[in-house]
């Protein structure tokens, strides 16, 4: 039995679509990620392909994104030669799978317009609900409560039942591994999943050892300089840092919280009218406070700098167009808002 993906009609009912009819019937699917594409999207969109040749072996996908990120490249080097990631082609797709984003803007200015008709567009993703995806697509399997997309295509292997080889079971532990940080953000479900993908045959020491690269001289540098650019905030007893950095945003974020951070909020402007902010936060501070970055934070700072932000309750991110310096400000001004409002007194009746 195929994989049934919700869609909305015109009247806001929710009806059910077949995945492997809508994969059966397309000849040229473009399977896409988002813009620099870390592993957990590049291991999707790749398993994704194979899922896709399974069910149509006459079709021939089209994998694109706008830019991988350095251990993107290295994990595929490790696991796979053979499938091409694209960053842009003149090719014309009759189906568009969005693959770890379910937003347009995080596509990248190369791939944006790729996506046209909702009725031809499937999304795949984990991260929290973007109300783009209402007009971008008519099929959707979004689940935020799953740790990667990776995950998701476990059970959708599963579901159609096509067996997972050992290649693409590295792929998926790579990629669950990478968006848990080792199982740091894991409930029993994905370590479920991860057992049955070594049941599969994935070499669990060669998906830990393909994601171990020592950052390059410009990303230690970027970590420096912005270590000595912080801003400590004290919201109670907790400790909020911020910086800026031309790039490594993310990396820097993760530096900030292995210096004792509970949460850092890392900005950058890589190139004129292109705004960048990372935000990751402790699992302690998430759950006592319910901070949640990517709605709470993220999605609200989108708008001040001009284009799109979301992400998980840890790890967030924003990319837009202007107001660096205002996103940072209002990222401390939104999370110290959440704490005070939580911990006030509440009136006796």
């Amino acid at each position: 039995m195929g994989r049934r993906v919700a869609r909305k009609t015109a009247d806001g009912a929710e009806s059910k679509m077949n995945l492997r009819s809508l994969l059966s019937e397309s000849v040229r699917p473009l399977i896409l990620g988002h813009q620099n594409a870390d592993p957990d999207a590049v291991c999707a969109m790749i398993a994704f392909s194979t899922l896709y040749r399974a069910i149509n072996p006459a079709g021939s996908p089209v994998l694109l994104a706008d830019d991988l990120s350095r251990l993107s490249h290295q994990v595929i080097d490790t696991f796979t030669s053979d499938v091409p990631i694209l960053e842009t082609s003149d090719v014309v797709g009759d189906l568009v799978i969005l693959v770890d984003t379910n937003s347009t803007f995080q596509l990248g200015p190369k791939l944006q317009k790729v996506p046209q008709d909702p009725s031809r567009t499937i999304i795949l993703d984990h991260h929290e609900y973007n109300p783009e995806v209402e007009t971008l697509s008519e099929h959707r399997l979004v689940k935020s409560d799953r740790s990667s997309t990776c995950e998701i295509m476990v059970d959708i292997f599963e579901e159609e039942m096509i067996r997972i080889d050992p290649a693409t079971a590295n792929l998926l532990l790579t990629g669950i591994l990478f968006d848990t940080r080792r199982f740091y953000f894991a409930d029993t479900k994905t370590l479920q999943t991860a057992i049955r993908l070594i049941e599969y045959g994935a070499d669990y020491e060669r998906c830990i050892k393909a994601l171990l690269m020592r950052p390059d001289r410009s990303e230690r540098i970027a970590r420096l300089k912005a270590a000595g650019r912080i801003k400590i905030h004290m919201i109670g007893d907790w400790v909020l840092a911020t910086s800026t950095i031309s790039a490594f945003e993310a990396s820097v974020c993760r530096s900030l919280i292995e210096m004792g951070a509970d949460v850092a909020i890392v900005g950058g402007s890589p190139s004129k009218g292109v705004v960048r902010v990372s935000s990751r936060s402790t699992r302690e501070f998430s759950t006592a406070t319910s901070v949640n970055l990517g709605k709470d934070v993220m999605e609200p700072l989108g708008d001040i700098i001009g284009g799109k932000g979301g992400g998980h309750e840890n790890a967030a991110g924003a990319n837009g167009t202007k107001g660096l310096e205002e996103a940072i400000v209002k990222s401390v001004d939104l999370i110290r808002t959440i704490i005070e409002r939580e911990h006030e007194p509440t009136s006796e009746p």
